[in-house]
């Protein structure tokens, strides 16, 4: 029975090297389809050197020299063989060595339930390798992989954790038996540790969380601004073309105004002087506010407004902007006129014919030391009713 339990012992020391070794390299990101020979040599030639230190120093020592005789080696063989960052050379390995705890604890449950057989612990421990290890490729492993593409903030926190159960692990199991005392300090040392993890990485994470979320809002106002700013250009760039267009005219309006007064056609001379006021007028940016940015705005969406033949009534008595950000106060105006004027178009496509009168009035007003817009749509059918925007 004791050539059986020391084959035993040694096999589950084999499974426990071909698992870490395994586990570590696809945490790591290296698949075995690539690189089918480095999995190959290193767990033949760390194989080799376990069962060396096996024979000729024995298994207590063996288990206390892992750290320097496998795990350091594989973290320098992910490092400089397999070029990767060295926080997560260090988080692979460790984290393998993390994965091998619950293998370990299938063995000591056994140990429990059947402690008149001798070897059930090391019969369970290497049985349930392979069904651990085909979870953690398919199931952990993408994830673990998905850290490369992590800040340096979130990296640290995963290299942290499997450090502090690392050293915790081997000194308090491997180079002391001190967990296993059952004394109240070393008990009450691990709730500890367990309290303060987690409250540190309740921090860390409501931090992060805040974070993400900030820069989530800042680059949605700051996406709106563009697509507001890509509006204002758009209309200027209008402004600017019919302009250049009755620059270009002007030669032209002025011998046809010329050959009239010399015709003696006045009445057809100030038709046409008329015609080209009103032209004229259509193009021109009516001043509702002092803030030049949201009086584009409003000259911009009324402009639409009376195209779509919506009237509007305008109200502007708030002066001073300076508290707020221009562009947050344009993009949340622009977006509140746009839809008034939709919501206006659909209802005259859903109304009768008598019923297509439509109003939008905006007033923006300050109160209690802030900006106040109030955007609203009345009907000719209930002109009392409106349906309010902002």
């Amino acid at each position: 029975m004791t050539d059986i339990v020391s084959v035993l012992n040694l096999i589950n020391y084999g499974f426990v090297l071909i698992f870490g070794i395994i586990v570590s390299f696809y945490f790591a990101g290296i698949q075995w389809e690539d690189n089918k020979c480095l999995f190959i040599l290193t767990t033949v030639i760390f194989a080799l050197f376990q069962a060396l230190f096996y024979v000729l120093l024995g298994e207590n020592v063996l288990y206390k020299c892992y750290p320097v005789l496998i795990h350091i080696p594989l973290i320098l063989i992910i490092r400089y063989i397999c070029h990767q960052n060295i926080y997560i050379s260090f988080i692979a390995v460790m984290s393998a060595y993390l994965m091998c705890t619950p293998r370990k604890w299938f063995g000591t449950l056994a140990k429990y339930i059947f402690p008149e057989i001798p070897i059930i612990s090391d019969v369970v421990t290497i049985v349930i390798t392979i069904p651990l290890l085909i979870v953690v490729i398919k199931y952990i492993s993408p994830y673990i992989i998905k850290l490369k593409e992590e800040s340096k903030n979130i990296i640290s926190m995963f290299f942290l954790l499997p450090l502090t159960y690392y050293i915790l692990e081997y000194a308090l199991t491997v180079y002391t038996n001190l967990l296993y005392t059952g004394k109240a300090v070393i008990i009450e040392f691990m709730d500890s540790f367990i309290v303060i993890l987690y409250f540190f990485l309740s921090i860390v994470t409501l931090s992060m969380s805040n974070k993400k979320n900030t820069a989530e809002r800042e680059n949605i106002i700051l996406s709106a601004a563009a697509a507001q700013a890509e509006k204002e250009i758009s209309q200027l760039t209008d402004y600017q073309k019919q302009a250049a267009i009755y620059r270009h005219d002007l030669r032209h309006h002025m011998n046809f105004i010329q050959s009239c007064l010399a015709g003696n056609n006045t009445q057809q001379a100030l038709e046409y002087i008329n015609e080209i006021n009103n032209n004229l007028d259509n193009t021109r940016i009516t001043r509702y506010c002092s803030n030049e940015a949201i009086n584009l705005i409003l000259s911009s969406y009324i402009n639409k407004a009376h195209d779509a033949d919506i009237s509007t009534q305008i109200s502007v008595t708030a002066t001073d902007f300076s508290s707020y950000r221009i562009t947050d106060l344009c993009s949340l105006l622009a977006n509140a006129l746009e839809n008034a004027i939709n919501s206006c178009i659909k209802q005259h496509d859903n109304a009768a014919p008598k019923d297509n009168k439509r109003l939008i009035t905006i007033k923006l007003f300050e109160k209690n030391n802030k900006i106040c817009i109030n955007i609203a749509i009345h009907t000719l059918r209930n002109p009392d009713s409106a349906t309010r925007f902002l």
